[in-house]
């Protein structure tokens, strides 16, 4: 009796069932679901401050996997946008397993999205059309899943003929792209392919994007694979590798190589402030822990010279920080020109007739874009016919002021160096260079020269300099400071001094040796400089048969020369007075000219030791420091006192 009850029941619960089923079946045949339109339409664009519309039919297959297909769906922007439309969508289809979704999980076989076109764009003042009413997001509220696994299960997205475009005039930056997904059998194997073109900074750029499908943005288990190749103007990038946690940017391990005719290019792109270069190309490793990118076991070249080592940027702060560690085993000197506003490579045609200082302006946008902290190295430094030892400098950069310190090159058995300053923090940049040239071989350093075999001598000497200006050639226009070179013993070779334009060696009376040489005791040259006018302190050269002194000015405004040369012989006679020597032109291109009708004065021998008399207490600290103990310029000194 009791089993035929519970029979009785079963058949009445599934009759019920079967007539419900029945029932919701004939509700969903015959209801229309575009009468739902309006609802859902004013509800989403309540919640999102904008006009969302569904300008085609709504309709929805019940089951166990519900599908919703909804035709013409639009998003609208703010009034301050170009285009009229955020968002628009001829067909979206979305499938939901139903018995997950009561259960709290989004389970998403399919998502299929036909003709989408995203408008994304910033205005002037950086607002953003993505960016919804406040209170569509809770206060400590996140915009989106936190964990791989929080986010929706989507095991097959179709994006057919998307497009997608982006605008910020802030940053200079217009792309136009198309979007779809390559779909095949294998859910995990689907990747998301985005083709774009426009423009970046006034460059035309072009964006590859090719990244794993949403099922695998999901998976945790695995990395997510990304591979992007971008190119702005002619700087051309590509990144393939792969992400840990793609949501939070977090385990990022990608192979990244950049190419371009300049580095200085790639502060648009990245902010980050160099010089001009040559063309360059550079490959590594860029990893991601916190808010620090790294950049490691980088490889490339840049001109002549190979480049190597490792850089980070830390994100976050007031500015970005850099911090770097760099090597170049071989170091082509034209490829430092870009460091002091020159042409790297090759002299700047832009230049007038003559003109040898660079006049690039200061970037004072770079030097406030970043704080830095970059140490380097060159192992061997090249100049043509000009080989040097090594480069070692520490740069740092905080706030808008630069320091080079210390700035060192090893020279031929000595060293120029010291410290270099360029305060950016005020409209006008102000610098300071301390530069010391200490017991340089003069016979090492033209070594590989057509000069070296009849030149020799160890070079000391002095630079400081300070001034304020937009440009080197605008600092030193209007500087103030000491320029100091001193040799001491050895030879000149009348070759060199021809090859500078200097043709006069006859007209001073050199005695020429068979190997066109001449010896040189002592050679000071002493320049004070006030307001970019260096003029002569003392200009002194101690020959082994007579002394040559001198005087003018060099006017680094506008580099033009005005010196005057007067040879003295040791044992002078009637006949052995010389003509002076004039040294006119520019610093580029000097012109030398003799005074035929005048003769150097009598009696000056005395006048010539006596122009070292004047600086000869500042003078002096270079003998030990930078010539080493020399006893030739020690005993000129000591007759300039005598006479």
């Amino acid at each position: 009796m009791a089993s035929r009850a519970w029979r009785i029941a079963g058949w009445t619960a599934g009759g019920i069932a079967v007539l419900a089923l029945v029932a919701v079946g004939f509700f969903a045949f015959l209801f229309d679901w575009n009468w739902l339109k309006g609802p859902i339409e004013r509800r989403a664009s309540a919640s999102l401050g904008r006009q969302v519309a569904i300008e085609g039919n709504l309709h929805v297959d019940l089951g166990r996997v519900v599908r919703v297909r909804a035709d013409g769906v639009k998003v609208g922007n703010p009034p301050w946008t170009r285009a009229p439309e955020m968002a628009r969508v001829d067909v979206l289809e979305v499938a939901v397993r139903l018995w997950p979704l009561l259960r709290g999980r989004v389970e998403l076989p399919d998502i299929k999205i036909i003709h989408p076109k995203l408008a994304l764009e910033k205005n002037k003042a950086g607002e953003a059309n993505w960016q919804f009413k406040p209170e569509t997001k809770k206060p400590g509220e996140q915009p989106g899943p936190d964990e791989r696994s929080e986010f929706p299960l989507i095991e097959h997205l179709v994006i057919d003929d998307g497009r997608l475009t982006y605008h910020d005039p802030t940053e200079g930056i217009d792309i136009d792209s198309r979007i779809h997904t390559a779909v095949g059998g294998d859910p995990t194997h689907e990747r998301v392919k985005l083709n774009g073109e426009g423009s970046f900074k006034g460059e035309p750029a072009r964006l590859r994007v090719e990244a794993g499908s949403l099922l695998k943005l999901r998976e945790t288990k695995e990395p997510y694979p990304l591979l992007i190749d971008a190119m702005v103007g002619r700087t051309k990038g590509h990144v393939e590798g792969t992400i840990d946690e793609p949501l939070k940017m977090a385990g990022v391990n990608l192979a990244l190589s950049l190419s371009g005719p300049d580095m200085g290019a790639i502060f648009p792109i990245f902010g980050i402030p160099l010089p001009a270069t040559r063309p360059y190309a550079i490959s590594g490793t860029l990893l991601r822990q916190g808010k620090s990118w790294t950049f490691r076991d980088a490889k490339g070249r840049v001109g002549e010279s190979d480049l190597g080592g490792a850089l980070s940027v830390v994100t976050g702060g007031e500015r970005p920080i850099l911090r770097a560690n760099l090597v170049s085993d071989r170091l082509a000197l034209a490829d430092l020109a870009g460091f002091i506003g020159g042409k790297p490579g090759k002299p700047d045609e832009t230049k007038a007739e003559g003109r040898v200082l660079p006049d690039k302006p200061v970037n004072l946008e770079k030097l406030h874009a970043i704080d830095a902290d970059v140490r380097f190295q060159g192992k061997r430094v090249e100049a043509p016919g000009l080989p040097m030892d090594g480069l070692d400098a520490h740069l740092t950069l905080n706030g808008g002021l630069l320091r080079l310190e210390p700035l060192a090159f090893a020279i031929a058995q000595g060293s120029f160096a010291g410290q270099v300053m360029l305060d950016g923090r005020k409209p006008v940049p102000q610098a300071r260079v301390d530069m010391t040239i200490s017991r340089m071989n003069l016979a090492r350093f033209l070594d590989k020269t057509r000069f070296g075999p009849e030149t020799s001598g160890t070079l000391g000497g002095r630079i400081e300099l300070a001034g304020q200006g937009r440009s080197t050639a605008e600092l030193l226009a209007g500087a103030d400071g000491r320029l100091t070179l001193m040799m001491a013993g050895g030879n000149l070779s009348a070759l060199m001094v021809e090859a500078a334009g200097l043709d006069i060696t006859e007209a001073l009376g050199f005695a020429l040796g068979k190997d066109k040489s001449f010896g040189v005791r002592c050679l000071v040259a002493d320049f004070g400089v006030q307001n970019g006018l260096a003029s002569t302190r003392a200009l002194v050269l101690d020959t082994t048969d007579s002394v040559v002194a001198g005087n003018g000015t060099i006017n680094l405004a506008d580099e033009r020369m005005d010196l005057k040369l007067e040879a003295h012989p040791k044992d002078p006679s009637p006949l052995s007075a010389r003509s002076p020597v004039r040294i006119g032109g520019h610093l580029g291109q000097p012109k030398v000219s003799v005074d035929a009708g005048t003769q150097a004065a009598r009696g000056g021998l005395a006048v010539a030791l006596g122009a070292l008399l004047t600086p000869l207490a500042a003078i002096v600290p270079f003998l030990e420091p930078g010539l080493g103990e020399d006893q030739n310029c020690g005993q000129l000194m000591q007759q300039a006192h005598a006479r």
